[in-house]
């Protein structure tokens, strides 16, 4: 009986020394990587746009900071900050010493430079925190971040142009043309996202033979369903979609798929509005039916769209 107060003693004195390992090891939670998620975005535009002075870069992406940082409760502010730390460290920091040690040389060390930017961002946001934190924002331990779309529903609003081949009866066509399209998203976390839509869009084809050059026009309708891949700034689109396709001349339509991918960088939010530009490249494919024969065209472009934190 005597050793049970020792031995508890001895339980109590392991698993405190164990504690901070296992916290160390536990996942973030979801306030705590949505504000370190708003962060590395915060970071990684300004980046983008151009990195000078960090003393003056961190007072221009403060208000951004703040705004994320204030909207977090404290303890997730300090549990992100120990976090980030460890990740500075785990990658080989501080910066200064690992510039030291590859010789001078920055080429190697992005992530730690990155990773290194983001913890003094967080680590000055937290001191001006207290005194610098607007009145009407309330701490949410829900906090879902506000540079993302994770774990929200979101209206896209997307416009295309572009140049297109379209291929039928064994011969290529140029054409150019444009799109707009309305999805509805659904932000499954900070990394995806799916979409789902209408689309309507059309083009010229350019038509040459010994008399003249027409431009007879043709028109498409589509559902994309969108799976979106968002690292940060940076945002990569698989798409599917059934289309409808028709021409000026006859509008019975032609029923077909169309497969798309896509590549853009997205900026901040401003007033819950996220706006973003890329490039896309997609071909559609349209069997014989009793209207028309096969029809194949491959389309490719600028896109330029915006998502809204309704």
């Amino acid at each position: 009986m005597s050793r049970s107060p020792r031995i508890a003693a001895a339980c109590s004195l392991v698993l405190a020394l164990l504690a901070p390992d296992d916290a160390a090891a536990e996942p973030p939670t979801r306030a705590e990587a949505a504000l370190l998620h708003d962060l590395e975005k915060i970071v990684e535009s300004k980046a983008n746009a151009g990195w000078k002075i960090d003393r003056y870069e961190l007072e221009a992406m403060m208000p951004d900071a703040l705004e994320s940082l204030c909207n977090a409760p404290e303890r997730t502010r300090l549990d992100a900050l120990e976090r980030q730390a460890r990740t500075v460290e785990s990658l080989g920091g501080p910066i200064t010493e690992a510039y030291r040690k590859n010789g001078g040389k920055l080429s190697g060390l992005s992530e730690l430079h990155a990773a290194t930017r983001v913890h003094d961002l967080l680590a000055e946001a937290l001191r001006r925190a207290p005194a610098e934190c607007p009145f009407w924002i309330t701490p949410s331990p829900t906090f879902r971040g506000l540079q993302t779309d994770a774990y929200r529903f979101t209206l896209n609003l997307e416009t295309d142009g572009l140049f297109l081949l379209r291929r039928s009866e064994g011969t290529f066509l140029p054409g150019a043309g444009g799109s707009g399209r309305l999805l509805l998203g659904r932000g499954l976390s900070h990394h995806f996202t799916l979409l789902f839509g209408l689309e309507f869009g059309g083009w010229a084809i350019i038509e040459q033979n010994e008399a003249a050059t027409n431009f007879p026009l043709e028109f498409i309708g589509a559902l994309p369903f969108v799976v979106r891949h968002v690292r940060e700034t940076w945002q990569y689109d698989l798409e599917l979609a059934p289309v409808a396709f028709l021409t000026q001349s006859d509008l019975r339509p032609s029923v077909g798929g169309r497969v798309g991918v896509s590549i853009g960088v997205s900026t901040l939010r401003i007033r819950r509005i996220m706006p973003w530009a890329g490039l896309q490249l997609s071909a559609e494919y349209y069997p014989e039916n009793d209207v028309r024969g096969t029809i194949v065209v491959i389309k490719g472009g600028g896109r330029v769209g915006f998502d809204w934190d309704f």
